[in-house]
């Protein structure tokens, strides 16, 4: 699958980049990543964000850029043994400099409070359950920022992410994810 611009998602959002749709096998292998441990397939899932960030990259002409994920609470990297986004963010950027791009990343947002569980909310209801509930961790991203996460439904999650990196001096160009579902938009 090729990756496409999502449509649909709030306003004031930079470009955003989904390497598949939330469905049939990247829905599965994606649910079997973060629920049932199956974290081998991390590479596979980095690849198909690298692939979406790489589609942002030759639309924005740039040579560097810093991948900064949206933060997992800290109960789901118990749960899991890992952090998912950032993990996935670490194996998209391995991807990324071997074809000879100069990508870092960088933790460079925290929670600041826990939002509720967002399942079953719709998009007005998760913007006000995420609003600031991310802070800038550290000094600001050092050169154009591209927000990475798993997984784009309404957006609000990505405006929150965006909005605090920008609060901290961050650069942002753009998001990309492993998976958009359609329920927030569609290909544009």
């Amino acid at each position: 699958m090729t990756p496409f611009g999502v449509g649909g998602l709030p306003d004031g959002l930079p470009p955003v980049v989904a390497a598949g749709t939330y469905a049939d096998t990247l829905r599965k292998v994606l649910l079997a990543a973060k629920e049932r441990h199956a974290l081998g397939l991390l590479p596979v899932l980095g690849g198909r964000l690298a692939a979406a960030v790489a589609r942002l990259v030759l639309d924005a002409g740039l040579p560097t850029l810093v991948l900064v994920p949206v933060p997992s609470a800290p109960s789901q990297v118990a749960a899991r043994g890992v952090d998912l986004t950032a993990s996935l963010a670490r194996s998209a950027a391995v991807r990324l400099r071997s074809a000879g791009l100069g990508v870092s990343v960088q933790r460079a947002l925290a929670l600041a409070r826990r939002p509720e569980d967002q399942a079953g909310l719709d998009r007005i209801q998760r913007l006000a359950n995420l609003a600031g509930a991310l802070r800038s961790a550290g000094a600001p991203a050092s050169g154009p920022v591209v927000v990475v996460d798993d997984i784009v439904t309404t957006g609000a999650t990505l405006a929150e992410a965006v909005r605090a990196c920008r609060a901290g001096g961050g650069q942002v160009i753009g998001a990309a994810v492993v998976a958009a579902t359609m329920r927030g938009g569609g290909a544009r």
